[in-house]
């Protein structure tokens, strides 16, 4: 059996992620403190699989509850469009996507946006990001800049996501996300969901104790698979109603 490179590069990865990004980690759990004491929210949005980093930021056991995730779904789950309209994998492209899915949501000028996107490309999340600093919000981005700075990567005009967030979390995958070559042509391995979830948890942990710090309330979820932790839940929910909604289960 062939030992695994990913498996053997993983920890290394991480490892430089810690070492290089924890400045800019640090100033985004400031940033996300500081709009948490004074009653705000953090929005996370993300579209394809980049979802899973802006996931692991809300409605989960040991995270945040003023965290909310902005999502392509939504347009169906709670603006009534088609199903099918958003089933098409190119469908982030189109431009005009992102202010249909801010409007339903309708968050508040004090909330900081986290949007991440690997390539940092696609119409949806560069739109949501000049919405956001248009709208009076701070735009912090997990993204690879290895990627946006690639001579191979997809052309687009206008602005990439790095050029308009305020704080930058560079998660090191590499142009295209996939980080090992079993042969010739082929790519596997992609390592941006592993660094994005790893970035995602230490700033959690920042926040909370940068609020802890402060002598203010942490809300976080409890699991709901311990006792006592769907009461915690139920009030934590019910005291963000409207401004958080839940996460599908």
């Amino acid at each position: 059996m062939t030992a695994s490179e990913f498996a053997a590069q993983a920890p290394a990865l991480m490892s430089r992620v810690l070492d290089t990004q924890m400045p800019a980690i640090q100033e985004a759990a400031a940033l996300v403190a500081d709009s948490l004491a004074a009653g705000g929210v953090l929005q996370s949005f993300a579209t394809g699989h980049s979802r899973v980093v802006a996931l692991e930021l809300t409605g989960r056991a040991g995270g945040l509850a003023p965290a909310g995730m902005l999502s392509v779904k939504d347009l169906v789950m709670f603006g009534g469009a088609d199903p099918k309209e958003i089933l098409d994998p190119t469908y982030e492209r189109v431009p005009g996507l992102a202010e249909r899915i801010y409007e339903l949501a309708r968050p508040q000028p004090g909330d900081p946006f986290l949007i991440v996107s690997n390539s940092g490309v696609n119409a949806a999340v560069v739109e949501m990001a000049h919405l956001a600093r248009e709208r009076g919000h701070r735009v912090v981005a997990i993204t690879s800049l290895a990627h946006t700075r690639s001579p191979s990567a997809r052309h687009t005009a206008g602005p990439h996501l790095v050029d308009l967030a305020d704080i930058v979390l560079d998660n090191l995958a590499p142009a295209g996300d996939a980080s090992v070559e079993p042969a010739p042509g082929i790519r596997v391995g992609a390592v941006s969901s592993l660094t994005g979830v790893l970035i995602a948890q230490v700033l959690t942990e920042l926040v909370c104790r940068r609020l802890l710090d402060r002598g203010v309330e942490v809300p976080v979820f409890v699991s709901a698979n311990l006792a006592g932790g769907d009461e915690v839940n139920a009030r934590l929910r019910e005291r963000y109603r409207g401004r958080v909604r839940s996460v599908e289960p």
